[in-house]
């Protein structure tokens, strides 16, 4: 009888040492899995929040696109000029600088009176698109009260 004990207790040895490796793991891929259903829990709850800022986020994506296209700004630049009074004239794409926020720069030449000017520059500065004057001049014309402005703009994107 003990004989058949020690060999039974033998045979099984092996078999119970495995039976532990693999509760070990078990309980090592539990605790994973816990931690990973907590991470994801947070993912989630971050993502739920963002919901609340969504037209926030909107806005900023709109103030600085994903991508950019000339026509777009210079059709912005034309349209805002026409309704704030000013005359455009000349509008010259002069590149992009490439990094991870492209900044795209462009000289928009346009006349009319001061007000009209100081209401343009009103509307670029209330535009969702985010634009910075980077140089301003201007001259007057021979017409009395109409100015010649010429501005280097840029915008930006991602």
């Amino acid at each position: 009888r003990i004989f058949f004990l020690i060999l039974g207790f033998i045979l099984d040895w092996p078999k119970y040492q495995d039976f532990q490796r693999v509760q070990s793991e078990f309980k090592q891929k539990e605790a994973e899995l816990d931690s990973k259903m907590a991470y994801y829990g947070k993912i989630q709850e971050v993502w739920e929040r963002l919901k609340d800022y969504e037209d926030v986020l909107s806005k900023i994506d709109s103030a600085v696109p994903n991508s950019y296209s000339i026509p777009v700004l210079f059709n912005y630049l034309r349209k805002t000029a026409g309704e704030t009074g000013l005359v455009p004239e000349n509008l010259t794409f002069n590149g992009v600088k490439e990094g991870s926020v492209k900044e795209i720069t462009l000289n928009f030449q346009a006349s009319g009176s001061y007000s009209s000017f100081k209401s343009f520059l009103s509307a670029l500065d209330g535009s969702a698109r985010f634009f910075k004057v980077q140089n301003i001049s201007f001259s007057p014309t021979q017409d009395k009260g109409v100015f010649s402005f010429n501005l280097e703009i840029a915008t930006y994107s991602y």
